[in-house]
């Protein structure tokens, strides 16, 4: 055990951890200020979830990373088979159908399907990244990408299949493709954006994305939720108010960082960014003195999945961005959520690891895609 401890890379697990504690502060408040939905129980789950993720980190962190590069079809496969069970057997909870039953808990695929993409990608970009400059082979390294987000969206989870399709195009930028094929991309995803909002969304999700054009064209209705986030985030000052003074719908999921704000204030909002931006400084350092092009991906893909998925959280409970039922990282309740980036953490803690242990391949400086 001591020896586990010894091998951490405490400037990635001590900041993690504090997050997660700030976390558990934050629901113990919002239980003092009597909002029905957050209990004592609801806590204590969250707490195992904590728990049980820093427990999966650890594990990941004791295996050579090189080793990722054998799971990858069954990591695929498994992950299609949980989101293929959840439509089957899952539990449908504000219209979508995205939660698996196991007890006490409710396990979401869909989470864990970022860390399978993060895997898939890394490891397709550092076999075939000198060949990224043909089309053909990023189209390729998309098909696996979209067989995951099709049944992502039969939930539908339009939230995290936004943010996987963002970090498998955050990886394909990074990984040195050519401008002419990412503006390529950009004007297909405008015309499947255009397919979607004609065929594919539903009238509530258009509602969201109109809403985000302007709040207060409904600001009892579909505007609700971001008029009274931005109210919560507001009321929170300088340092924060004791008791919840604007009520806010799903406080402690995806409006989480609304409550935090009211709760914390500016002050607490800086601590978090500044825990942030350390850990993810501290993640660079490891991409930049990892020898080959596989951790490096690995990295970045773990970046991507906090930066991206930080972004859209704040963005809408700003009112800057659709609301789309997305969990702020290391902060929301919900146990799926906590332990996949828990699990990312793993994988941070792996390529520091072994990085530099016996039986590394290094790639010549003339075929890394990140010289």
């Amino acid at each position: 055990m001591s020896k586990l401890f010894r091998s951490l890379d405490w400037l990635i697990v001590l900041p993690v951890s504090i997050l997660s504690i700030m976390s558990v502060i934050t629901l113990f408040g919002f239980n003092m200020s009597n909002i029905p939905m957050v209990s004592q129980f609801l806590i204590t789950k969250h707490i195992i979830s904590i728990v049980l993720g820093f427990v999966f980190a650890m594990i990941i962190s004791q295996i050579d990373y090189r080793s990722f590069t054998t799971l990858v079809q069954p990591l695929f496969f498994t992950i299609i088979g949980f989101l293929i069970l959840v439509l089957i057997f899952g539990n449908r909870v504000n219209g979508a159908k995205s939660w698996i039953d196991i007890g006490y808990f409710n396990f979401q695929p869909a989470e864990f399907a970022k860390a399978v993409v993060v895997i898939i990608i890394a490891q397709y970009f550092s076999r075939y990244h000198h060949k990224l400059n043909s089309f053909g082979y990023i189209i390729l390294s998309l098909i696996p990408v979209l067989a995951i987000i099709f049944f992502i969206l039969l939930q539908p989870d339009f939230g995290s299949a936004i943010i996987v399709i963002l970090v498998w195009l955050g990886m394909l930028i990074f990984g040195g493709v050519r401008i002419k094929h990412i503006l390529i991309l950009g004007f297909i995803g405008i015309l499947i954006f255009i397919s979607l909002w004609l065929w594919g969304f539903k009238d509530y999700q258009k509602d969201r994305i109109l809403t985000f054009l302007n709040p207060t064209t409904d600001p009892l209705g579909s505007g609700y939720n971001s008029v009274q986030s931005v109210k919560s985030v507001i009321s929170g000052g300088i340092t924060g108010v004791r008791d919840q003074v604007v009520a806010v719908p799903e406080i402690h999921t995806d409006f989480i960082f609304s409550g935090f704000a009211q709760q914390w204030g500016l002050l607490g909002i800086s601590i978090y960014f500044i825990i942030i931006i350390l850990m993810i400084s501290r993640m660079i350092y490891i991409a930049l003195n990892s020898q080959d092009s596989f951790p490096k991906m690995i990295v970045l893909g773990v970046i991507l999945c906090i930066v991206v998925q930080l972004t859209i959280n704040v963005g809408m409970n700003l009112g800057i961005m659709p609301i789309t039922g997305v969990p702020l990282p290391f902060m929301s309740y919900g146990g799926s959520s906590m332990v996949l980036y828990w699990i990312l953490i793993g994988f941070i803690l792996s390529v520091q690891n072994y990085q530099l242990s016996k039986g590394t391949i290094f790639m010549k400086d003339s075929q890394d895609i990140f010289v």
